[in-house]
């Protein structure tokens, strides 16, 4: 009988840039200058030589927010539900790439980016959310998801499953 070959190690780390396109910034967070955060913590991962991963809407791939632009290698996967994963290959994409923890920012904080933190996990992923580069259309429901002590007895917070941290305090993005 033969032995089964292991899974490869998957120890590299992707960030993963969530609906940060003009519309949805402009219309889907109470803070429009998170784009400019989520752009620090974008610049952080690619001088750290973090693969790079643009999920937007279908449709939305070419309004993506002017300080969040691609750089030439880096996919841009359309999507057409909440979730990153459920309607790319962007699961196919970070096990060929070996990632295994992948590091979060997006708009909203309540859609894409909290289904695709779930989704994430469940698959096996160790999750970090830039909490400074993620908003949404309602401030509190932004801090209940993004931050422990303003609903500490809640299950949907985001700290509950991943590590929940600014852009300067996640080891990943720091220079």
């Amino acid at each position: 009988m033969a032995t089964p070959t292991p899974a490869p190690t998957r120890t590299r780390t992707a960030f993963l840039a969530l609906d940060l396109v003009t519309y949805i910034v402009d219309n889907f967070s109470h803070d429009p200058s998170v784009a400019e955060r989520a752009a620090q913590a974008l610049g952080a991962a690619r001088t750290a030589g973090l693969p790079v991963f643009h999920v937007v809407p279908q449709g939305m791939q070419e309004q993506i927010h002017p300080l969040l632009v691609p750089l030439e290698g880096e996919p841009v996967l359309t999507k057409t539900s909440f979730s990153a994963f459920a309607t790319t290959d962007l699961r196919e994409l970070l096990e060929t790439a070996g990632v295994g923890r992948i590091v979060v920012a997006g708009v909203a904080t309540s859609g894409t980016v909290l289904s695709t933190t779930r989704w994430a996990v469940d698959i096996g992923y160790k999750v970090t959310v830039v909490a400074d580069a993620c908003d949404d259309p309602d401030a509190e429901v932004n801090a209940v998801l993004l931050d422990e002590s303003v609903a500490p007895k809640s299950w949907i917070g985001l700290w509950r499953i991943a590590d929940v941290l600014p852009g300067d305090g996640i080891p990943e993005l720091r220079p």
